[in-house]
């Protein structure tokens, strides 16, 4: 994962299609499972795919008492295996190819209230996570790189409606020359079930995605990017569910700059 760039990691993301995947939290007229179900449907693998150039980027999941406990990503290169542990039902470790992640909580909050960055190598932490949070919906994600002073790489923060649906995401890059701002506003939701299931680990599996933290499908919005000529770029998503409502099949667009779709197998209980 290392630390990124988050506002070019984002955009890529959003004009990428991966942010079609949804949206926030509560909904009682929504049925969700997340790591501590014993029933539901649970992703197995995503095809993300690229009809400009036929590319496929696979990533599968492994679980553990309906836990995950490793993400496996194949595109062009090598498989690149990330793994989790837990302290009960809460991850508190996770481990890719370039660091390791521990997890700190604050009482029983099942999100938690920081992520120290370390090297696996020398153990050093070169980085850390603040994450604020109320109930289960995350409000703040700010990176932070502490390999010289401690800098605010990125933030992005987040507004919801009463169902817990992500409204608003801002998402601010910073460094030593300029400050860089990325506004996704939504707008409709399918009221269908979020494959992702409100679980942090996605969350945290997909860079901070803002749409893969809760309820709903997110149906349409407006991309806002500081600088950019548009006042702002129209998104559109479209779904094809199976019988427990969870989305099998994904296509979204933002005219003149995103045309993609994404496949989801399940293990449904």
């Amino acid at each position: 994962m290392q630390l990124k760039n988050k506002i070019t990691l984002f955009t890529a993301l959003l004009l990428g299609g991966f942010f079609l995947q949804s949206c926030s939290d509560e909904d009682e007229k929504i049925t969700r499972t997340n790591s501590n179900s014993a029933s539901g449907c649970f992703i197995t693998t995503e095809y993300d795919i690229d009809p400009e150039f036929g590319d496929t980027m696979i990533t599968t999941y492994e679980y553990d008492n309906n836990k995950i406990i490793s993400s496996t990503y194949t595109g062009s290169g090598n498989p690149q295996i990330t793994t989790i542990e837990y302290d009960g039902d809460r991850a508190i470790k996770v481990t890719d190819m370039w660091d390791i992640y521990e997890f700190n909580y604050n009482g029983n909050n099942s999100i938690p209230s920081k992520i120290d960055i370390k090297s696996p190598t020398t153990g050093t932490t070169t980085g850390y996570y603040d994450i604020q949070s109320s109930g289960q919906n995350i409000t703040l994600f700010e990176e932070h790189d502490i390999t010289e002073d401690d800098i605010i790489v990125s933030s992005t923060s987040f507004e919801y409606d009463s169902k817990g649906n992500v409204t608003k995401a801002v998402i601010i890059e910073e460094d030593e020359f300029d400050e860089n701002a990325l506004i996704f506003e939504a707008s409709v939701y399918d009221g269908k079930r979020n494959p992702y299931n409100s679980n942090f680990i996605f969350f945290f599996l997909n860079d901070g995605d803002p749409f893969s933290i809760g309820s709903e499908n997110l149906v349409s919005g407006k991309l806002f990017i500081e600088g950019s000529p548009d006042e702002s770029l129209p998104f559109a998503a479209s779904y094809e569910y199976n019988d427990d409502d969870y989305p099998i099949r994904i296509s979204s667009t933002i005219p003149g700059f995103l045309s993609e779709s994404k496949t989801i197998s399940y293990d449904c209980k």
